[in-house]
């Protein structure tokens, strides 16, 4: 027994780790600029790995631990994330992280650089505080105004100001008001950090250039201007046709976009892109081939010129299923705000096996996108139209609740037309999809307002 005892100690005694005399292998160093910092905005972290070895290292992973304050999300480590870099004896590498504290929690955050890739003794981490301003004891405002540049001179002018509007902002949490009729709006009363500020449905049409749209609260008043533009499908149009009335799954489709400049400057590095949302079953295939209309192309247009171009798609073999095929395509710089950008929307006809159809239709009077108590739309006709012909496939009539079946009908897409001057509050898509595919079946709820 003691025999074994002492092997145990012995054998403990040679796994302990035990520190190295020598100079560390790798030096770790970190720094960042002298800014006082805010939460919700990232920031550069300069960090320097050396090989103060004389033989190469691999696999060398680096990582930033919090020791105290508030969690640092760090991304950038290239390389030196896992499965690790190489650095030759001598060698010196250095990069910038993207650091960003999102919530504050118990003061500026404390990081400790390092690398578990080789002994720790042989590592010489750097540990980095960041100067931050504090969220609990820093308030401030935002008020601004968000305009409509008509005569384009990135500037507010008289009678430019967007009413109604609907102006969000992002923080800790989501903050929301309208513009008055000015198009002024105020946020008041704000922790200080970076804010992120959203807006939607803007009156008339106008959109915004860029989404990417921030505002620093560091204490007092900030003022922001928000421009918003026309949207570029006022200057380009599109319009998209197919080669045929009818085709079977695997047949290959001819499809020809037509896209005019109809205004007085010129347009340049215009792209398309289609199936946006992709993995559906019934989106012709191919698509990502039409390099002279789809990025990486970057197209060019005169004022008043129109362009054409034909490309070759293969219709899905689940395209029967749904009754037909679609190209969704929209069109505008690439790297611009999607929204206010010319989009053609075609359906062409797949024949396949009928399918049943029903659902609800009522008046969102709360925007909540539910149907609420008093909110059906009860005892009321409504046809089920065919997007492609126009012909009336099947009728019927509203219970209590709103609920319309229609029955078996023929695969594809349709419209509802609601009697007594209902019209649809869903403009620009279809309202029902039948057919046998998986979803085809499901009951569907459709809002609808009073023309």
């Amino acid at each position: 027994m003691l025999a074994g005892l002492t092997a145990a100690l012995i054998l403990g005694a040679l796994t302990t780790p035990v520190a190295s005399a020598d100079p560390a292998k790798l030096v770790i160093t970190a720094s960042v600029d002298d800014q006082v910092h805010l939460v919700g905005k990232p920031f550069p972290i300069t960090v320097a790995v050396h090989n103060a070895s004389p033989d190469p290292l691999t696999g060398i992973t680096l990582y930033g631990e919090r020791v105290s304050g508030s969690y640092l999300s760090l991304d950038g480590w290239g390389e030196f994330s896992y499965p690790g870099g190489t650095l030759a004896a001598g060698e010196t590498r250095t990069f910038a992280l993207t650091a960003t504290v999102y919530s504050w929690l118990d003061g500026p955050p404390d990081v400790n650089f390092t690398s578990t890739s080789i002994p720790s003794w042989d590592v010489q981490p750097a540990q980095l505080t960041v100067p931050f301003l504090d969220p609990t004891t820093t308030t401030g405002s935002l008020h601004g105004v968000l305009y409509g540049d008509r005569n384009e001179n990135n500037a507010v002018d008289a009678g430019e100001g967007l009413a109604g509007a609907p102006v969000e902002i992002h923080g800790d949490t989501t903050l929301d008001t309208v513009t008055g009729a000015d198009g002024s709006f105020e946020f008041a009363d704000l922790p200080a950090r970076y804010y992120q500020l959203f807006t939607h449905d803007l009156p008339d049409g106008w959109v915004l250039p860029d989404t990417n749209i921030g505002f620093d609260v560091s204490g007092g008043d900030q003022n922001a201007e928000v421009r918003a533009v026309r949207p570029l499908s006022d200057q380009l149009k599109a319009t998209v046709s197919a080669d045929r009335d009818s085709y079977a799954p695997g047949d290959q489709a001819r499809v020809t976009f037509t896209l005019t400049n109809t205004g007085s400057r010129p347009l340049s590095g215009i792209s398309g892109a289609c199936n946006r949302l992709g993995g559906s079953q019934y989106q012709l295939t191919g698509w990502q081939s039409w390099t002279d209309l789809v990025y990486p192309a970057s197209l060019t247009f005169a004022p008043g010129e129109t362009r054409t171009f034909t490309e070759i798609g293969t219709v899905p073999a689940a395209a029967d299923q749904y009754g037909g095929f679609a190209v969704d395509c929209d069109f505008g710089p690439e790297m611009g705000n999607l929204e206010g950008n010319p989009a053609v929307n075609l359906w062409a006809r797949v024949p396949g096996e009928p399918g049943v159809t029903s659902g609800w239709i009522y008046h969102d009077d709360n925007k909540n996108y539910t149907l609420d108590p008093g909110e059906a739309i009860a005892d009321t006709a409504v046809s089920l139209v065919d997007i492609i012909s126009g012909q009336t496939a099947a009728t019927g009539t509203t219970d209590a609740d709103g609920h319309v079946s229609f029955g078996s009908v023929p695969a594809g897409r349709y419209d509802l037309e609601v009697a007594d001057g209902w019209v649809t509050a869903e403009q620009g898509s279809f309202e029902v999809q039948a057919g046998t595919c998986q979803s085809c079946g499901w009951e569907w709820s459709r809002t609808f307002t009073r023309s």
